[in-house]
């Protein structure tokens, strides 16, 4: 349980694995306001009881998971990018969703492919997630990953099969009227760009490069479009890592564009339950951090954190 400021949570969390490459997961929680726990999406219920008024499952699923492949069906989020908190698109701080997801590793490349259902609105708009991300490591001090990520829309609109390729891009699919939903009004994509580098033993350098579009046409630059971008990046230092403790210090720069995310059609946006899917501040900021983490590795763990926000 946890109680904060007379918000009261009652939550747990089991797993299990069968026969080795079978496992499941479950982390449902109940709470008496829904307001005061982050990532929590549960809807408040105008009765309660034993003075609770809400509960979701925030995790489940079950999978299948081997050397090479992986398969899993469940709700959850996920965090795709290099470094830590510092992801664009969807990151950790994001309210849970349903989806499947398919990955397989090769020794050095290694592919993930989701697909999930976000949540319809009161008007019958069905929203939905589609990802595909291929990355390469060196395995020793060097990775680079390129995905994309797709959020579409529509009244009524089942699953599209055109997404369900995980070799298939939102552009070659949009384009050429493959989509259930023909036009250009009826899904969002951003591309991403990754890289997670040791440079010696005790810094390491991570960096994250998003387009959401391309404004190349003189046309649209004088009806006043910009590119929808957006980066971020963290260099972190350990002086020292011996037996007794470790001491992290960090840097960290995020800056999400105006229009990065957004879509002329409010319901492409990325969001979730009203919450950014990506970094927790949205859309139309910059951000700077320094800091440091240290742990003892017995019984101590102490962050210290200044930054700026714009």
């Amino acid at each position: 349980s946890y109680n904060l400021n007379k918000s009261i949570a009652v939550y747990g969390f089991g797993h299990f694995k069968f026969k080795k490459y079978l496992y499941g997961f479950l982390y449902p929680r109940i709470v008496n306001n829904p307001n005061s726990f982050p990532r929590y999406s549960g809807i408040p219920r105008d009765i309660e009881r034993g003075g609770f008024s809400s509960g979701e499952t925030d995790m489940s699923g079950i999978g299948f998971q081997n050397d090479w492949l992986s398969f899993q069906i469940g709700r959850g989020r996920e965090c795709w990018g290099a470094g830590q908190d510092i992801q664009l698109a969807l990151s950790d701080f994001s309210s849970p969703y349903d989806y499947v997801a398919l990955s397989s590793n090769y020794g050095n490349l290694r592919v993930k492919y989701i697909h999930g259902f976000l949540e319809s609105n009161n008007n019958k708009v069905n929203r939905y997630i589609t990802a595909r991300g291929v990355e390469y490591s060196t395995k020793s001090n060097f990775l680079i990953g390129l995905s994309e990520t797709v959020i579409y829309s529509g009244y009524n609109r089942p699953i599209d099969l055109g997404y369900l390729n995980p070799m298939s891009s939102h552009l070659e699919i949009e384009l050429n009227d493959r989509l259930n939903n023909i036009g250009t009004s009826s899904a969002n994509a951003v591309w991403m760009m990754s890289i997670d580098w040791m440079l010696t033993k005790t810094v390491r350098f991570s960096l994250n490069y998003l387009y959401d579009e391309f404004i190349l046409d003189n046309v649209e630059k004088k009806n006043g479009k910009e590119n929808g971008r957006a980066n971020s990046f963290s260099i972190s230092y350990v002086p020292f890592n011996i037996n007794k403790g470790i001491l992290n210090l960090y840097l960290t720069r995020v800056m999400v564009g105006t229009p990065t995310f957004r879509h002329g059609n409010g319901m492409n946006n990325f969001v979730q339950r009203g919450n950014p899917l990506g970094y927790i501040f949205g859309s139309d900021f910059i951000e700077y951090t320094s800091g440091l983490n240290y742990l003892n590795k017995k019984n101590v763990i102490l962050n210290l954190e200044t930054g700026f926000l714009s």
